[in-house]
């Protein structure tokens, strides 16, 4: 039988985002292998096939289990049994523990998310009658996801199951005494729920390497893997050529991806006289509902809004590249403490491109143009937002050098970054 490679991601919604993308990109790169790819999605995603190689399975009612993690996405500070019910910890912490799971709808809550999703998992893996030749990825994972699997397993020895889980999110921050006690039992989960595991082979996966540092540390164990995150193979960019140049703030903004600061940002924009026909036109994606809320006033004068290009949906797959084609330079304002150990495939895809970019220092984005060179190889790094203009003048200066610059890295950085080594990386 032709071994297969089963993906499982309920986040995935619709035919648009990163996890799609993911899925897709791992799909193809198991089909050139001889692997069949099979992809097991949330219930709400309608369509049955997303390209000619993967087969897509609507199965889970649920979506977003990192919201139970103890990392930094989540929302829980304790350690859970095999149901979902918070233990070990002082009286004081269970009781907000669980006022704080009473105020969730009764679908978000997590014992309801652990119990749908493991019987969602185990359908899936018994209707497929998955062998020993099978490979398993849990595309979008954490400790929660985990302790899940480990109810859904821990007595069928029958099969010795292959598991990959990729991590994609950060662990606490080590200052606060808050952050430190999350992490604990963030380790304690992590191998409390392995022990369970221990007759199947699973093997934990992180994004980055300052990720698999992080996990490494909490668990106290050289546990976890380093892996690349794929991004799809494109042409290089051409967005250099046009103008205005188009400098693009990418994907839907969220609090760690600076939502608050994005009216600060085009007001330094139009207060430096840099938003016109020959300098740059900001491209950015936001809510219907954000949409002329973020601009400031004097951008909403007669003849500003014409200068900025707001895309107010989520753009299907092809689309979304089209636009990320058409960048010159691209902006990000994310928070570095979320981002210190956390990967951006937004980012990865505009530096395989070879687009410029301009991303804040102390996190995994700054080390990524420090590996390229540092500040002004193939883009800059601030400290401070304020200082961006700056750099959009110096950018102007010198668009054409860095830009050759950016195009020849990114022709180093495809090769690492491909959905191949991916899954080399992870043992497949």
């Amino acid at each position: 039988m032709t071994p297969r490679l089963v993906m499982i991601d309920d986040n995935i919604q619709d035919a648009s985002g990163h996890y799609l993308e993911l899925a897709q990109l791992l799909g193809d790169a198991a089909s050139k292998r001889g692997m069949n790819p099979i992809l097991a999605t949330n219930k709400s995603f309608a369509a049955t096939q997303t390209s000619d190689s993967l087969d897509v399975r609507p199965l889970f009612c649920t979506n977003g289990m990192v919201r139970w993690s103890l990392g930094a996405n989540g929302l829980s500070h304790c350690q859970r049994d095999l149901s979902g019910k918070p233990i070990n910890a002082v009286t004081t912490s269970l009781l907000s523990e669980r006022i704080r799971e009473f105020l969730r709808p009764a679908n978000r809550r997590p014992r309801w998310m652990l119990r749908h999703w493991k019987t969602a998992f185990i359908q899936f893996i018994d209707y497929l009658g998955i062998t020993e030749s099978d490979q398993i990825i849990v595309n979008t994972s954490d400790e929660f996801t985990l302790l899940a699997i480990a109810s859904a397993l821990r007595l069928r020895n029958d099969k010795r199951l292959n598991l990959h889980l990729i991590f994609h999110f950060s662990v606490n921050d080590e200052a606060t005494r808050a952050g430190r006690n999350r992490n604990l039992n963030m380790g304690k989960q992590i191998k409390d729920s392995l022990k369970h595991l221990d007759h199947h082979h699973v093997r934990i996966h992180a994004t980055t390497r300052e990720l698999k540092a992080d996990l490494d540390s909490v668990t106290q164990r050289d546990l976890v893997n380093s892996i690349p995150y794929p991004t799809r193979p494109s042409l290089l960019a051409e967005g250099f050529q046009q103008t205005p140049c188009k400098a693009t703030l990418a994907g839907m903004p969220r609090t760690e991806k600076g939502k608050h600061l994005i009216g600060k940002f085009l007001a330094n924009l139009e207060e430096h006289q840099l938003i016109n026909s020959n300098r740059f036109r900001p491209s950015l994606q936001v809510s219907e509902r954000q949409g002329l809320s973020i601009l400031p006033p004097s951008l909403k004068s007669q003849g500003g809004i014409e200068r900025i290009e707001l895309i107010t949906r989520h753009l299907p797959t092809d689309q979304y590249h089209q636009w990320l084609n058409e960048t010159g330079i691209g902006i990000f304002l994310y928070d570095p403490t979320r981002y210190r150990t956390r990967c951006s495939g937004v980012l990865l895809e505009m530096m395989c491109r070879g687009i410029p970019v301009i991303v804040p220092d102390n996190c995994w984005l700054s080390s990524q143009l420090n590996l390229a060179g540092g500040h002004e190889s193939v883009g800059y790094i601030y400290q401070d937002q304020d200082k961006i203009p700056l750099f959009l003048r110096h950018f102007l200066e010198e668009k054409e050098s860095m830009t050759e610059r950016a195009r020849a890295y990114a022709m180093k950085l495809r090769a690492i970054h491909s959905a191949e080594m991916t899954l080399t990386s992870m043992g497949i």
